[in-house]
């Protein structure tokens, strides 16, 4: 016999309530980002290595399994400990993280800079496409450069954007959270 599951279409009650709580968490941390960028890059930067140990924890033990190839394998371990090593240095210094991680959103900016601006005189497109897309591969790698130059700088941006980010989704929410209620009453009546 098998089996299936129904899903609705129209959203229950307490999908509305569980909105309401997002945008209240979102907006806190979106607060908490924006008064203190110091501690959130801190706290960040703690997460990011904890993340990065227990990436770097199963990759050891995944290096050492019984299946795969030999060569693959050591070197699997051998990432495990060099992100161990790097994990651990992390903790000890919050700053090198996220100097570590500017400098790699950097690297990935620029790489999508010139990826934009090669993809602008690769494809037959329109011309004001066509200078769109160059103006934000320019764009992109100008933040790429600024974040390679100055990590500190963008690591504290990426605090300020990411505190702006959660308060703007945290109102886009509280909006949906009134429209889905709006619909649920209207839907009882």
């Amino acid at each position: 016999m098998d089996s299936f599951v129904i899903f609705e279409d129209a959203p229950s009650d307490g999908v509305w309530k569980a909105m309401i709580i997002k945008a209240i968490i979102f907006v806190v941390l979106g607060i908490f980002c924006l008064a203190f960028p110091f501690a959130a890059l801190n706290l960040s930067a703690y997460l990011l290595a904890f993340f990065l140990l227990v990436i770097s924890i199963a990759l050891i033990f995944s290096g050492f399994s019984a299946f795969g190839f030999f060569k693959r394998n050591w070197l699997v371990v051998i990432l495990g400990i060099i992100g161990i090593c790097l994990a651990i240095y992390s903790f000890i210094s919050p700053a090198f993280m996220a100097s570590f991680t500017a400098i790699i959103i950097g690297l990935m900016a620029i790489i999508a800079g010139i990826a934009d601006i090669v993809l602008a005189f690769g494809h037959d497109i329109s011309l004001g496409m066509r200078i769109l897309t160059i103006l934000l591969g320019i764009v992109e790698g100008a933040v790429g450069i600024i974040f390679l130059i100055n990590p500190g700088l963008g690591a504290e941006a990426l605090v300020l954007i990411l505190g702006i980010g959660l308060i703007v989704n945290a109102v886009l929410s509280l909006a949906e959270a009134y429209v889905v209620k709006k619909d649920l009453s209207s839907s009882a009546e």
